[in-house]
């Protein structure tokens, strides 16, 4: 079966994302052990940034060159001017027009309502999809200006040793709160936007793949259309960090020509490429800092 990508795009020519719910214990086989409302999809909105995980997570509005909106995915401040995202958020060959992208901080997708940052440069890993199957689904990118109030960077997993197979993840995205019904002409848009919060597991076979992993699919949680590039979050000891990244989803064909959200979640590993982050994230500060001085000398 093969993977899409989850990026929420206006032209429909990508699919698939996630959103909402509240923490559960699992039992060793993968089954629930609480019988406790947690779906993903039609779970629980964020409309108030109350912890530190929901405090870190933006709005990536992908625009063509007349500044018109393409789509979006979801992104993971992890420093005061970058985010974390999907590489295929990116990658021009899958957005058709895009041209450059604003990072929005808000609860939901209203362009009209909500504050944002002009998004500066970004950088796809060198490896992205160099299997045709999301591999390696990872980018940086930077914006102008500071955070606003309200909002706050997260730690990168740095632990390449960590197996986190079975362990519970705690998943945002502006991604579709309903998956799709398969009937012709349905509104594809509709339940799409608004940030949630879900709590998901990660395969056993976590250490399968040095730069991917999968999401349980017998727990009833599932990202979908427009969750791209969002964070799956480990929380332990009362440390917080952001060791996955929603990249892509193996589902259905639906007669509509869809692909349903209730198949295997895919997500890029977060801390074998945290040197990589970390590097790319200097180099494209840098850049613009260069950049700026460039300016002032000329105006000067």
């Amino acid at each position: 079966m093969k993977a899409l990508p989850l990026l929420a795009s206006f032209s429909l020519s990508l699919v698939l994302g996630a959103t909402a719910c509240s923490p559960r214990s699992f039992s060793q086989n993968g089954s629930t052990t609480e019988e406790l409302s947690f779906d993903i999809i039609g779970g629980t909105p964020i409309h108030e940034r109350t912890s530190q995980a929901a405090r870190s997570v933006v709005l990536l509005d992908i625009k063509n060159r007349f500044g018109q909106s393409l789509g979006f995915c979801t992104a993971t401040l992890i420093g005061p001017q970058t985010i974390l995202s999907a590489a295929h958020c990116f990658d021009e060959s899958r957005v058709k027009g895009f041209d450059h992208f604003d990072v929005r901080f808000t609860n939901n997708y209203d362009i009209s309502n909500s504050l944002s940052r002009k998004g500066l440069k970004f950088q796809r890993h060198g490896t992205y999809n160099s299997t045709q199957k999301y591999d390696h689904d990872i980018a940086v990118a930077t914006f102008e200006g500071g955070i606003p109030e309200g909002y706050g960077p997260v730690t990168v997993d740095a632990d390449t040793k960590a197996n986190y197979a079975g362990q519970t993840v705690y998943v945002y995205g502006y991604g579709r709160s309903q998956d799709y019904t398969g009937r012709p002409n349905e509104n594809s848009w509709a339940s799409i936007g608004q940030l949630h919060k879900g709590v998901m597991q990660i395969e056993s076979t976590y250490n399968r793949f040095a730069d991917r992993y999968w999401l349980n699919s017998a727990v009833p949680s599932f990202i979908c259309q427009g969750d791209s590039g969002g964070p799956q979050f480990y929380h332990e000891n009362g440390v917080l960090k952001v060791i996955g990244v929603n990249s892509a989803i193996l589902g259905k064909k639906l007669p509509n020509g869809f692909s349903s959200c209730k198949g295997i979640g895919q997500a890029t590993k977060v801390a074998p490429f945290a040197g990589w982050i970390a590097k790319t994230r200097m180099k494209l500060l840098n850049s613009e800092l260069t950049t700026e001085s460039s300016e002032t000398s000329l105006a000067h």
